[in-house]
């Protein structure tokens, strides 16, 4: 039966200081509390409040101008940005109307140039005809004459 005893002694004791130990705590907390007006209480409590939501309310307000000039500010910067991209959007069309243009002076050069190649082949072609020609007629000439002093 003692060991039964100390056994239950044992278990009691913590729950016992724990008790005891909240009960001080307590009793430490509420201390500053007994010597005062409950009335003198609230009032300090309800000026250190009206105080906080003071400082609240002015930094609420700060930061509902700081979001107003970020949203002015965001608001030239798109307005900057969709500038930005109409000018980009023309000189765009502008080259490529400036790219259409020069596509088709190339092609035009091109044809050009073909067909002064083909003039040039041509011209080539009609001066050896003509070379040919000339070489025929001063054969022609030199045969009669040898024929013609053959016969003189």
């Amino acid at each position: 039966m003692s060991e039964e005893k100390k056994e239950l002694s044992v278990e009691e004791a913590p729950s016992k200081t724990l008790v005891q130990s909240a009960k001080d705590f307590m009793s430490g907390v509420l201390s500053p509390l007994k010597g005062k007006d409950v009335g003198q209480l609230v009032e300090e409590f309800t000026a250190e409040m009206t105080l906080v939501a003071e400082g609240l309310s002015e930094d609420q307000q700060k930061l509902s101008e700081e979001n107003e000039k970020l949203a002015a500010q965001q608001t030239l910067m798109e307005q900057n940005l969709l500038d930005q991209l109409h000018d980009a959007q023309v000189t765009m069309d502008e080259m490529r109307s400036e790219i259409t243009t020069l596509r088709g002076r190339l092609d035009k050069a091109e044809k050009s140039i073909g067909e002064k190649k083909i003039k040039k082949v041509e011209g080539f072609t009609g001066l050896l005809r003509q070379a040919t020609w000339l070489a025929g007629i001063l054969v022609g000439g030199w045969i009669l004459v040898t024929i013609i002093k053959f016969f003189q």
